[in-house]
């Protein structure tokens, strides 16, 4: 069923306001509290069950003591809580950030359930509100990437984040054993490649029938 523009609208507050409470570590219980309201109302719109007008949106805000202005970043996948103070420090490019390449199997199973939605990394960068090259820069381990922004890149490209630990379990993710089987079969004469078409074709049809 299509979505509505209000739908799609509701979904994206729904999920921001879920992260800020979730960061700012507060319970559904204890946000229903600072509101006057029922756990159950709380769970409610949490579940997409129940539109957000401006007003509620509003109240929630102001309970959660968030301005609209870090609304948006959360909207983002951006940090929106204050930065703890440090000491100034001038790096030099070898030393920041994205001039390193730490790709750890977080950014490796981003990458391959990307990959599997069959999103292009600039369709990425605007499915999530990030600038053209920073998923690349997050797949490539130059960006660090903390829970919340994994789960904003997940809701992006529709994935829940159990699927994600699903993929966290595997060896070897997809986009790398597809990668593989590509320079195998590359290899193959054309006689091979007849027989592992029929096989595959095989195991295709009894995948569907299964789904069935």
């Amino acid at each position: 069923m299509t979505k509505t523009t209000k739908e799609i609208i509701n979904n994206a507050n729904v999920r921001a306001l879920k992260r800020a409470r979730l960061e700012l570590a507060l319970s559904r219980k204890d946000l229903a509290k600072r509101l006057g309201v029922s756990q159950k109302a709380i769970e409610k719109y949490e579940n997409g069950r129940d539109l957000l007008s401006e007003q509620r949106l509003s109240k929630i805000l102001d309970a959660l003591e968030i301005t609209p202005s870090q609304f948006l970043r959360i909207k983002r996948g951006k940090n929106f809580l204050p930065a703890k103070k440090r000491e100034k420090k001038v790096l030099k490019n070898s030393d920041r950030r994205s001039y390193q390449k730490n790709i750890t199997k977080e950014c490796e199973v981003l990458r391959s359930m990307r990959k599997m939605k069959g999103i292009s990394q600039d369709d990425a960068s605007k499915l999530c509100g990030y600038s053209r090259a920073t998923i690349g820069h997050i797949e490539n381990g130059r960006i660090e990437i903390s829970k919340s922004r994994i789960m904003h890149i997940l809701a992006c490209y529709g994935f829940d984040y159990s699927e994600f630990e699903e993929n966290m379990k595997r060896d070897t993710q997809r986009d790398k054993i597809i990668s593989k089987c590509n320079k195998i079969l590359s290899c193959l004469n054309n006689t091979q490649l007849d027989m592992i078409e029929q096989l595959l074709l095989n195991m295709h049809i009894e995948s569907r029938n299964l789904l069935e």
